[in-house]
């Protein structure tokens, strides 16, 4: 029984052993699946942009000057529904764009705009705010308008959702299991299915993992250079194959990532079925080799028979005085993040910053920032409560941020108080640097439903010194955060040795 169910076991390990090789070697077809869907779905939509502004931009009623551009307005706004965008806009040669019932406003301050009047090429744009309200997402698709001389006389653009591109990789993530990310013109994060943050360079995630056959550099030169290529990598405890590629005619790139167990996970349920007819296979070996075995073993039954006899005696008569059970303890997240914010309770935070006080590097500098939100009563006041927590969870988000960052934890205090520890930073001037980025970033506005909320914060903040006690730590940090709050708020202020600076 020993030998066969050990067979048994190496069996199986063998079978799971191959799904983890046969996932391996599908990564690549599923990751070039998933480039191919994608490329191809977003080069089209931008060719028919492109196709669509140019054939409008040889007609005359377009790119003659002497044409009324209220009467070019609402024949593009009567086409922007029909065709799936935003809005399709007339820009005079000026660099004056017009819409339907507004007076023209300036786009001479758009880059794409100059250098579309200074080359006369069509441009496609990266991912940008735009809108009454700053903060609607789109690309941005323009071609020239020339007249028989090839004078420019303005342009045509149109604006695509970034909803629609978001939708796309979705749709080409879900079908291949893979993850996609685009990237604009600089390197930076447009859209990804991995929730990787927006705008932050594709080179802050290259450092997070440990990548084979390449260096974060080279990917850097080959991407800048719009040369396709893949690559692998070990990130989150899990091998990934990547593969990129540029958009034509734009500055973006996509990158489909696949990672093993995504693919062996689409494979388990067939392991699983042959993993059964195994154990079954197994068992019945084993009832096959019992059967047999009880034949050459009938001159000991009786043998066998006083064994059993002696067992039963034992435990029905005996009972052991004591028993040794060991507790298992299972541990659960629930209750120690707060779930508006996302950052730890004020229990956890204490715990886990005295933890990582001990072990920081006494020689380089550790801080502990206390942070206020200056005007979420007004906010809940003027608002509402729900804006009030949309305002919350931006603090929230951005805070994480820099305890990734500088290898801290952040934690909740109150309802608008935050504490953030960060550790080993080369110096104040470091830390100057990161105070005067983070109060910056603080003091800013967050879409919500159509309108914006303007968000400002003040900052206490204590640098540690190695006899201190995270109470006094903390202590000093509030008392610092008093001075600013009775000093005008919206910035910050050092405590140390004692005194306030």
């Amino acid at each position: 029984m020993r030998y066969s169910t050990i067979f048994c076991l190496l069996t199986l390990v063998v079978i799971f052993l191959g799904g983890v090789v046969l996932s391996i070697g599908q990564m690549k077809s599923t990751a070039h699946a998933s480039l191919n869907s994608s490329h191809a779905q977003i080069s089209q939509r931008i060719d028919e942009s492109v196709t669509l502004l140019e054939s409008l931009a040889e007609l005359p009623e377009f790119y003659d000057p002497d044409v009324a551009p209220i009467k070019k307005v609402k024949k593009l706004d009567q086409m922007a529904p029909n065709y799936g965008y935003m809005m399709i806009c007339y820009v005079d040669d000026d660099i004056l764009v017009y819409s339907d019932g507004d007076e023209p406003a300036s786009l001479a301050s758009r880059d794409y705009m100059q250098r579309l009047f200074s080359t006369g090429r069509k441009q496609v744009t990266d991912s940008f705010a735009a809108g009454a309200d700053g903060v609607t997402l789109n690309y941005t698709v323009a071609v020239p308008l020339k007249d028989k001389n090839d004078n420019i006389t303005g342009c045509l653009f149109c604006a695509i959702y970034f909803d629609e591109i978001v939708e796309i990789l979705k749709d080409s993530s879900g079908t291949n299991n893979a993850e996609t990310t685009l990237l604009g013109s600089q390197g930076q994060i447009m859209s990804s299915t991995e929730d990787l943050p927006y705008g932050d360079s594709i080179m802050d995630e290259f450092k997070k993992m440990t990548i084979f056959g390449t260096t974060e550099n080279r990917l850097e030169e080959e991407l800048l250079s719009q040369k396709p290529g893949s690559y692998w990598s070990f990130k989150g405890g899990s091998l990934r194959y990547t593969v990129y590629q540029r958009v034509e005619n734009t500055g973006w790139d996509i990158l489909c990532s696949v990672n093993v167990w995504t693919i062996f996970g689409e494979i388990l349920p067939s392991l699983l079925l042959v993993a059964g007819l195994t154990v079954l296979l197994c068992l019945g070996l084993i009832f096959v080799m019992r059967r047999y075995i009880n034949r050459q073993m009938q001159v000991v039954d009786a043998l066998v028979d006083s064994v059993n006899e002696l067992e039963k005696k034992i435990y029905q008569d005996q009972r052991p005085e004591k028993r040794d059970f060991n507790e298992i303890i299972r541990l659960t997240s629930d209750g120690l993040t707060d779930s508006l914010t996302g950052v730890v309770t004020r229990a956890v935070f204490l715990k886990h910053a005295a933890a990582q006080l001990e072990k920081a590097d006494p020689v380089l500098l550790s801080a502990l920032c206390f942070v206020d939100m200056d005007n979420l009563k007004y906010i809940n006041d003027t608002h509402g409560h729900s804006d009030g927590d949309v305002a919350l969870k931006s603090i929230g988000y951005i805070l994480r941020e820099y305890e990734k960052r500088y290898d801290g934890v952040v934690g909740r205090y109150g309802g608008d108080e935050f504490i953030l520890l960060m550790t080993n930073l080369d110096d104040e001037a470091e830390l100057n640097s990161i105070l005067d980025e983070l109060v910056l970033r603080f003091h800013s506005e967050v879409g919500s439903a159509g309108h914006s909320i303007p968000v400002q914060c003040s900052v206490g903040v204590a640098i540690y010194r190695p006899d201190m006690e995270l109470e006094q730590l903390i202590a000093d940090a509030d008392e610092a955060l008093y001075f600013v709050k009775q000093n005008g708020k919206g910035y910050y202020k050092i405590h140390e040795n004692g005194e306030r600076r």
